[in-house]
């Protein structure tokens, strides 16, 4: 299957949250040309913007879609919108139990991110449920959480379980009927990202409707540093984190001094400054004028935008934990942020070794050993004999 250009056009234009003359016009024009509709609609599923494709086309120019290709978009997109709906009704069950037992909750991601960025719950695509409390709650969560029918994904002994709450930033919990996989966050990022997640954001947060009920949410502010670093250390794999930052930015009126304060506290400016790159050259989302002059002078920025614009629509064998390492490191500014990054990455146990390797609680200072071996193994001795 090959694409060209008239294909990655027509996935880019129908990926904007917000439609403008222009890019009606663009679409319409798109489609009077010859498009390879079977790649059209694989990487629209891979990168999860179906459903915005499919509103998009059926508002603007149905009559110049094939039928068959428009009754195909709307059994996917009418699939994602029950299973969509069901989530969010889960969601909001979920996070009224944890206010009942003192537990304050901010749903991200998910449900409020579709709310927030597309004005729709049904317009993104999304798997699971985002919720995040203060740390000390989070074992009263997986409590709470165990009694609704959800088990942990990984069963951990106490010692892992510290240690899970110490570096980690979910726990990740499954329901198997119906599947509904719940992961509840007391930060953004792992800490060997070192991405300060500032406690002060509790203080300030606001609220939001979603289907008819309040809940907490995070100011857009907050949510677009959020949404930069998780599609960062994502390696802005899929094109929904990039409609879902244009959604965001267009909805809203955005303090975008306060954003320029914040990124520069906490070592991200290149990060946004990637971010809203992106945003411009795949959807056509205006620049705020605070960054215009900074992303110019931001060489690595501009490379590392126009790198990923590159790679988004080829297709990769799989992930690779030591290029996405090296791509981490070159979008901090800070040297200090880089250097702990690396050591942290070589030395704190995650989850993954965990789940790997199983050791009694008494044997825990291993797993120190154990995470750089595995590493070694696995990214130097094992390439060396392929």
């Amino acid at each position: 299957m090959t694409e060209t250009n008239s294909e990655i056009k027509l996935l880019l234009s129908c990926s904007k949250p917000r439609m403008d003359s222009k890019s009606v016009e663009r679409i319409c024009h798109l489609l009077q040309e010859e498009i390879d509709w079977g790649w059209v609609l694989e990487r629209a599923r891979f990168h999860g913007v179906w459903p915005i494709l499919y509103h998009n086309l059926k508002a603007i120019c149905p009559e110049a879609v094939p039928q068959d290709i428009l009754s195909k978009l709307q059994r996917a997109y009418l699939f994602n919108a029950r299973r969509n709906l069901m989530l969010t009704r889960e969601l909001l069950c979920i996070i009224d139990d944890f206010q009942e037992h003192g537990i304050e909750a901010v749903p991200f991601k998910g449900p409020a991110l579709a709310q927030v960025a597309y004005g729709d719950t049904t317009l993104r695509s999304f798997s699971d449920l985002d919720i995040m409390v203060r740390r000390h709650d989070v074992l009263k969560a997986k409590d709470l959480l165990i009694c609704r029918g959800y088990e942990p994904q990984v069963e951990f002994t106490l010692q892992q379980e510290r240690l899970l709450l110490k570096n980690a930033c979910e726990y990740n919990f499954v329901r198997k009927d119906p599947l509904i996989p719940v992961e509840v966050h007391w930060r953004f990022h792992p800490s060997m990202y070192s991405v300060p997640f500032d406690e002060e954001i509790w203080s300030h947060l606001e609220t939001m409707i979603l289907e008819g009920t309040t809940v907490h949410s995070f100011p857009p502010e907050d949510l677009v540093l959020a949404l930069c670093s998780h599609a960062t250390r994502h390696h802005w794999a899929q094109m929904k984190l990039v409609s879902d930052l244009a959604g965001l930015a267009e909805r809203y009126q955005i303090d975008w001094d306060r954003v320029k304060t914040m990124a520069a506290k906490m070592g991200m400016k290149r990060m946004l400054h990637i971010s809203l790159l992106l945003a411009h050259n795949l959807l056509g989302t205006e620049i705020p004028e605070q960054f215009c002059s900074e992303i110019k002078r931001d060489g690595t920025a501009g490379k590392l935008a126009l790198h990923l614009s590159g790679k988004l629509f080829v297709e990769e064998d799989g992930k690779n934990e030591i290029i996405e390492s090296l791509f981490w490191l070159r979008t901090r500014e800070r040297p200090w942020d880089k250097a702990r990054y690396l050591f942290l990455l070589g030395m704190e146990p995650t989850g993954a070794d965990m789940d790997i390797i199983s050791l009694p609680d008494s044997l825990f200072p291993l797993y120190r050993v154990i995470r750089p071996v595995r590493l070694f193994y696995q990214y130097g001795l094992k390439k060396r004999g392929d």
